[in-house]
C-alpha cells in the first residue's frame, strides 16, 4: 500500500466517526497536514524511509476509532446550538423583566 492510500484509509476511518461533515472535512486536513509534517521530519530528520516515516507518523496519533470518537465528542455543534439557545432565553427573561419594570414604574 503506498503512502497516499495510506493515509487515505486512516483518513476515512477517523472522519466515519464524525458526524458533522463541516467539522469532518477540516479534521481531514489537518490531520492530512499533521501526518504529512511528521512524515517529512522523520523521512528527513531520522532517516526513515518516506514508507516507514508515514507508518510511524500514523501510529503515532493512534487508533482511528478511538481518535474518531474523540474528536466526535470535542466538536459535537449541537452543543454550541444548546448553549445560544439558553443565552438567548436568559436574555430574553432579562428584557422581559425590564419592560415590566418600566411598564409598572409608568403607572
Amino acid at each position: 500500500m503506498c503512502s497516499h492510500d495510506r493515509i487515505s484509509a486512516y483518513l476515512d476511518l477517523v472522519c466515519s466517526h464524525i458526524r458533522w461533515r463541516p467539522y469532518r472535512e477540516r479534521v481531514r486536513r489537518e490531520l492530512t497536514d499533521h501526518i504529512l509534517t511528521r512524515a517529512e521530519y522523520l523521512h528527513g530528520e531520522r532517516g526513515f524511509s518516506e514508507e516507514e516515516a508515514v507508518a510511524q507518523a500514523i501510529r503515532q496519533l493512534g487508533e482511528p476509532e478511538g481518535l474518531g470518537r474523540m474528536l466526535n465528542r470535542a466538536h459535537w455543534p449541537y452543543r454550541r446550538l444548546a448553549f445560544t439557545l439558553f443565552t438567548c432565553a436568559v436574555w430574553a427573561g432579562i428584557v422581559y423583566c425590564v419592560i415590566r419594570i418600566l411598564l409598572c414604574l409608568t403607572q
